[in-house]
């Protein structure tokens, strides 16, 4: 049996990285491996969060004293989260337990940049120092070997729940954006397109805007433009809820300037939802521009309001898109291949183990 000990943010916190958590967490099929979770982190101010963290130092402690663990998979981020598993790292290595650093940071490159130059030493030292570094694409290997030619590296894209048909619903009628309400995911771009569109597409048309963040400055600037009549919701939406949506929705937009991977665009191809992106990061690794979605430069909003039109109206490629995008994901995205690569990179950094990386 292999012991895992795997960190995060609480489970309930909004976002991609806790989504891959409980995937992982809630996966049937682990056979000769098991998990244990300690959250490490939620969203308050900075001295709630530190005082969090100790707590749970605490529980670590004991649970690495009397748990015998063989591995620590630490997800992370920028910033506070990459520091608070920099610590971890190092408290694991001193008693002898390997750890798998899980990248998901959508600005690692302006942190670092951000850095003095004796931070940009810790974070290059800690990147050497992991046993194995777990990127979500190829396009983001370099994050990690420019900085630390000798780090271990290995990509582990996202992975979803596929299905065993293509669900997608071709009378919906609701065009989804999900991820947090802010600048950096180009709500406010889209909401400017919501306003070019209003007299170009069926009246019966609606939008999701589905998470957590600016909700207000949200609300404001729809009722500056008088776009209120075209919008069904606005902020977070549970398991039930997104489901709900999902059902109901034709494509899914997302015109941000920074990502990793996004789990929303995963969600929902997975769906046979169409989406409607930007070309960054690892993004136009999944979606194919002009054959299973468009991607778009960031910020461009002529060319976003061009692409939501062209497929609101154009049922037969929305629908060509839809079985395009099932597809791939349903061939290369599944949990279960994630998972089985995830073993795979478990026992590769184990001793006396023959951890073989498909």
């Amino acid at each position: 049996m292999f012991n895992i000990i795997m960190h995060c943010s609480t489970l309930d916190t909004k976002g991609g990285m806790v989504s891959v958590t409980k995937n992982y967490l809630n996966y049937h099929n682990w056979k000769e491996f098991k998990i244990k979770f300690i959250p490490t982190h939620f969203d308050t101010n900075k001295y709630i969060v530190m005082l969090y963290f100790g707590i749970r130092y605490i529980q670590i402690l004991f649970a690495i004293i009397f748990g015998h663990y063989n591995i620590a998979h630490l997800h992370t981020a920028e910033r506070g989260s990459f520091w608070r598993k920099n610590f971890l790292l190092k408290t694991y290595h001193k008693f002898g337990i390997k750890v798998v650093m899980h990248h998901h940071a959508a600005e690692f490159e302006k942190f670092y940049a951000s850095c003095s130059l004796k931070k940009k030493e810790k974070i290059c030292k800690a990147l050497a120092e992991t046993d194995m570094n777990i990127v979500l694409s190829e396009r983001l290997v370099p994050m990690i070997k420019d900085k630390e030619p000798n780090a271990k590296v290995e990509v582990l894209y996202n992975a979803v729940q596929t299905f065993s048909e293509n669900p997608y619903n071709t009378d919906a009628k609701g065009i989804l954006f999900l991820g947090r309400l802010g600048k950096r995911k180009g709500i406010f771009d889209l909401l400017n397109v919501i306003k070019q569109l209003d007299d170009k597409i069926p009246k019966e048309i609606k939008f999701y805007l589905c998470g957590d963040g600016e909700i207000e400055s949200v609300n404001e600037r729809m009722a500056t433009l008088n776009i209120g009549h075209r919008v069904s919701h606005v902020g977070w939406i549970d398991g039930f809820q997104k489901e709900a949506i999902f059902q109901n929705t034709m494509i899914n937009v997302l015109p941000s300037y920074n990502e990793g991977l996004p789990m929303t665009i995963l969600e929902t191809m997975a769906r046979g939802i169409p989406n409607v992106s930007t070309r960054i990061a690892s993004i136009p690794e999944v979606i194919k521009d002009g054959e299973n979605g468009f991607l778009i430069t960031p910020g461009d909003v002529e060319s976003l309001a061009n692409c939501i039109e062209k497929l609101v109206i154009d049922t037969a490629l929305r629908n060509n898109f839809s079985n395009a995008s099932y597809e791939l994901v349903t061939r290369n995205f599944s949990l279960d291949a994630n998972i089985e690569k995830l073993k795979n990179i478990y026992k590769s950094i184990l001793p006396n183990v023959d951890g073989t990386i498909k």
